[in-house]
């Protein structure tokens, strides 16, 4: 439940990626969005661990359909959903995959610009420990990096900060895909949290947990968007 309050004040007062690891490691967890066969996708989703917060609720906010790129966000109209999963835990790990993509990107979001809106975002938790977000109103949260696909003048693999969790948090553009490409993402998350957090380089937090979500609340032309993730890989 910390890290649900979190996702939700992190997502709202949104105001890196590390270099690409080159060795194979070892693969110690996955999550496939590829295996829905029958039945309803919240039940579907729910069943890996995951809980639909927010406009993910209404699916005439924000539209769940799984296909053969795996499982598609569509934002029709603006909106803000956050679909955690707090079941995660990888005590080991060094860098992350992600096969994933955007249809269609909300129009008008800019980092660079300030307007901090994505058609797809996945959270990753680091540790159990609490880092403060700099506010005495919203709820701190354990080390995050938010992990998200850009277009536009975005800086790729520049660690954003947000209007809050400056100590703890990063928010990163990792490629530049074009519209309805699937795209494999290799992302040195140990490596990053070293580099944002633990600059002594001496601790090895687990993965206490992720989220994937999305924000249109700024986005012009209705704040509709639409994106597909497929499958996330943790190797050590």
């Amino acid at each position: 439940m910390r890290i649900i309050n979190s996702l939700l004040v992190i997502f709202a007062v949104l105001v890196l990626a590390a270099p690409v690891c080159a060795n194979e490691g070892k693969l110690v967890h996955v999550l496939r969005f590829s295996d829905y066969e029958s039945g309803s996708v919240e039940d579907w989703l729910q069943g890996k661990g995951f809980q639909l917060n927010e406009d993910a609720r209404y699916r005439n906010r924000i539209d769940l359909d799984v296909g053969e790129k795996g499982l598609t966000l569509e934002a029709k109209r603006r909106a803000f959903g956050v679909i955690p999963n707090e079941s995660v835990d990888v005590t080991e790990f060094t860098y992350v995959e992600v096969d994933w993509g955007v249809n269609k990107f909300p129009e008008g979001a800019s980092y660079e610009q300030g307007v901090r809106n994505e058609a797809l975002m996945l959270f990753i938790f680091m540790g159990d420990e609490l880092q403060t977000s700099g506010s005495l109103f919203i709820p701190n949260s354990p080390y995050f990096i938010a992990l998200f696909l850009c277009h536009g003048d975005d800086k790729i693999n520049y660690p954003y900060e947000g209007a809050y969790f400056k100590k703890g948090g990063r928010y990163v553009c990792v490629e530049k895909p074009a519209d309805g490409q699937l795209t494999t993402t290799r992302f040195d998350l140990l490596e990053a949290y070293r580099n944002y957090f633990d600059t002594e380089r001496d601790h090895n937090p687990a993965i206490s947990g992720l989220a994937v979500g999305l924000d249109t609340k700024e986005a012009d032309d209705g704040g509709r968007s639409s994106a597909f993730i497929r499958e996330i890989r943790f190797y050590r």
